[in-house]
């Protein structure tokens, strides 16, 4: 292979990779050269998902809109799995399928072609994912070609890499912007039901989700509540309260783990299919809220189509998540600072009333007690109400001017 055909090649997907296409886009550009550079019948890429260990359909020269993000294999799986699990190149120039490694997929139609050449994308020798050039004739792969394409293959790999890294970054800096915001929420706001539904709101914008709920454990009840959601259906608002050691979401709680449900229609726990069907719900990730070492609640996020929650989507979620724990300690210790001091302020009304009653009526501190105890029973009134009437009586009877003597 000739010098010049390598740089005129990197200069080609340098152009594409500095266009600021985003990754989908990208990947449909790379294909479209490497079909120039092959003259190939058929053109897949597959990416590398970490989080799963397996590698994913990502982009196709002919339309594949229903199999793209849906086409799994795990690494060693079919040839494609092969290639990336050992980061080598197949080159097969005829009768493809007939290698003991290939796996069939029947909405694929290349997998009926004769010649198949797979080569991995590698990136500073970490595996990004795998290009896949089918012919549909018997074609034998020149040395030559095998190269140009295995170059193509370690550049393709960084192009994937940085706009990957890009995209990444740019998602962080969106989301960090909404943590500050929550941030900032937390320390200005002290109404917990308002905070919650900033937060499900806050993160059914960012990732793009049709319901996002915020459930709080009843640690009395074993059951777990809808604080705050936003969703498009009224009947998801007022689904019953679900039981801890019952349900799918529970398990987060039990477990003290995120759980990832790839369809919750498919799952037997998950205790409202109707209302996922007639929602329009399908994956689920659910992630704990914790105050020290106990589970309070969690954070429920669903999509319309079957979705892989990428890394750094879990992640920020486990964020908010804190975030929200904080938020919901600081409005309870609040509420109990609040309510002690209602507490204390009632003691000390109640014994001033008791003493103007010992005065007036001439009793011990305990019959002035049983006294306004038992009038506050009769009338069904809190004891504070009937101790602020007795001390504003007092007063206005000090107030009164004295009568004149004879």
């Amino acid at each position: 292979m000739e010098a010049k055909s390598q740089v005129e090649l990197l200069h080609q997907i340098s152009n594409i990779v500095s266009s600021n296409l985003v990754l989908e886009k990208m990947l449909q550009e790379l294909i479209g050269l490497a079909v120039d550079v092959t003259d190939c019948d058929a053109c897949l890429v597959y990416l590398v998902d970490r989080h799963r260990k397996e590698i994913v359909l990502r982009a196709s020269q002919l339309p594949h809109t229903k199999e793209i993000g849906h086409i799994r294999m795990k690494m060693g799986e079919g040839i494609t799995g092969w290639v990336a699990q050992n980061k080598s190149v197949v080159a097969l120039g005829a009768n493809a399928a007939a290698d003991s490694r290939f796996k069939s997929f029947q909405k694929l139609p290349e997998d009926t072609y004769q010649a198949f050449l797979s080569v991995p994308l590698v990136n500073a020798g970490e595996l990004i994912g795998v290009i896949n050039i089918h012919h549909q004739a018997k074609h034998p792969h020149a040395q030559d070609e095998i190269a140009l394409v295995s170059f193509m293959g370690e550049q393709m790999g960084g192009a994937i890499a940085k706009s990957r890294l890009a995209e990444r970054s740019e998602r962080a800096t969106r989301r960090m912007e909404a943590l500050a915001g929550l941030a900032e929420g937390i320390n200005e706001k002290n109404y917990l039901d308002r905070i919650l539904q900033t937060i499900a709101e806050m993160v059914a914008d960012k990732l793009d989700s049709p319901v996002c709920s915020v459930m709080l454990v009843d640690e009395e009840r074993q059951e777990l509540n809808i604080s705050a959601a936003r969703c498009s259906s009224e009947d998801y608002l007022h689904r019953m309260p679900l039981k801890i050691e019952e349900s799918l979401i529970g398990r987060v709680v039990r477990e003290r783990q995120p759980i990832i449900i790839p369809n919750v229609l498919e799952e037997k726990q998950y205790r409202y299919p109707e209302l996922a069907r007639k929602t329009g719900l399908a994956s689920l990730l659910s992630v704990p809220m914790f105050t020290r070492d106990t589970v309070i609640g969690t954070i429920n996020l669903y999509t319309r189509e079957v979705h892989h929650f990428a890394e750094d989507e879990v992640d920020f979620v486990k964020v908010v998540a804190s975030q929200a724990a904080i938020a919901i300690e600081n409005a309870r210790l609040m509420s109990e600072t609040l309510e002690a001091k209602r507490a204390l302020e009632t003691r000390k009304v109640v014994e001033r009333a008791k003493g103007i009653m010992q005065h007036k009526y001439h009793i011990t501190e305990e019959d002035a007690y049983l006294k306004l105890r038992n009038e506050s029973r009769r009338l069904r009134r809190p004891m504070r109400d009937l101790a602020e009437a007795i001390i504003l009586a007092d007063e206005l009877e000090k107030q009164r001017p004295a009568k004149p003597s004879l």
